[in-house]
């Protein structure tokens, strides 16, 4: 008898257990359910490091989610417009879109800050403020207000102040120069006398050859090379005043990502941190290999701007910028913070980073 009922009681138990299992079975299924995005980017194919850095974003959260979340990568002009990716993401067309935050700056003056401001933060001082400020949540608040998740996926450092077909001696040399440059930067630049165009990479090289422009600026040697922009202007100047820590950017649709299980979400965010360490990784590294080649190769001069030039430059920036700023309130905000942290690490900066790099040169 006692058999018969331990035998009985099991057996219950076991169809309960079996029920259970086949109860809970469609949980399990679905929160192991193939999901498939698509994202479009700003770059396309042929700019190295910051497409590819897209690239390996994707496939990192594919690996890292064992394949349960797909990103099928899209180069700007293939599905969308590189300009349209915003929107293409922000209306929900697409998952996840990338580029710079200052593309965007059309919709809001504030996305300039998120991107990169003249005489601004490098890019060791803007990590800071994304991830050990406020940095990431007023990013956040932005781009919420467009349907958007953003993330930061890299940096390409300071950049190069760009190519002159003439030598830059004074503020006069500017008067009259028409230069491909973006951002605040193009603005600043207004106010010194040149006239300021925006081109897509593939039309730096022909507008400088046919003299459209006089001068351009894009990121630095890496690039440069690749667009062989030594070749139509013989002038190379630095520092990159106007970019000193540009910023890429990642940003998901909201709905999307807010469907997302969150594990899949935590994914995200680690492989756009880690994409963003090895994405400026890349710059440091190759962006010294290509300035060589330019020098020894194709005997490029490297110039530096003037002190005086650099001294005025940032004086009409600093006014330029505290006037973007006060075109909307949420700008002004951002820009608040923005300097105060600037101000904070600076102090550590010039005690630390700057004594260091003075006792190497």
């Amino acid at each position: 008898m006692e058999r018969r009922e331990f035998l009985k009681t099991a057996g219950a138990g076991t169809i309960a257990a079996a029920a259970s299992l086949t109860i809970g079975a469609p949980a399990v299924i679905a929160s192991t359910k193939k999901i498939r995005w698509k994202a479009t980017s700003f770059w396309n194919p042929k700019i190295k490091i910051m497409f590819d850095t897209v690239k390996d974003f994707c496939q990192n959260v594919k690996e890292m989610s064992d394949g349960q979340l797909d990103i099928k990568l899209y180069g700007g002009g293939e599905l969308v417009p590189p300009f349209g990716a915003f929107d293409a993401v922000s209306q929900g067309t697409m998952q996840m879109g990338t580029g710079s935050p200052y593309f965007w700056a059309g919709k809001n003056p504030a996305f300039n800050w998120f991107g990169s401001i003249p005489f601004g933060m490098n890019a060791q001082s803007i990590n800071a403020w994304f991830y050990e400020g406020n940095g990431m949540n007023l990013m956040t608040e932005l781009y919420d207000q467009f349907n958007l998740v953003p993330r930061v996926i890299g940096n390409s450092g300071v950049q190069m102040g760009g190519w002159y077909n003439k030598k830059i001696n004074s503020l006069e040399d500017f008067k009259g120069l028409k230069m491909r440059i973006g951002s605040i930067a193009g603005k600043v630049l207004s106010e010194v006398g040149v006239t300021t165009v925006m081109l897509p990479p593939s039309e730096i090289f022909p507008s400088l050859e046919r003299g459209v422009v006089d001068a351009a600026e894009f990121v630095g040697p890496v690039h440069d090379i690749l667009l062989g922009l030594y070749k139509v202007a013989p002038y190379y100047y630095t520092p990159g005043w106007h970019e000193p820590g540009p910023v890429l950017d990642a940003f998901f649709n909201k709905e999307a990502y807010n469907a997302l299980p969150k594990h899949l979400q935590r994914i995200l965010d680690i492989a756009a941190a880690d994409t963003n360490i090895r994405a400026l990784a890349a710059f440091d590294a190759r962006s010294s290999i290509a300035l060589d080649k330019l020098i020894k190769e194709h005997n490029v001069k490297v110039e530096v701007y003037p002190d005086d030039i650099m001294v005025k430059l940032k004086e009409v920036s600093k006014k330029v910028v505290a006037e973007e700023a006060k075109k909307d309130p949420f700008a002004q905000k951002v820009h608040d913070d923005y300097i105060a942290f600037q101000k904070q690490v600076g102090v550590w900066g010039n005690m630390s980073e700057k004594v260091y790099w003075n006792t190497m040169a």
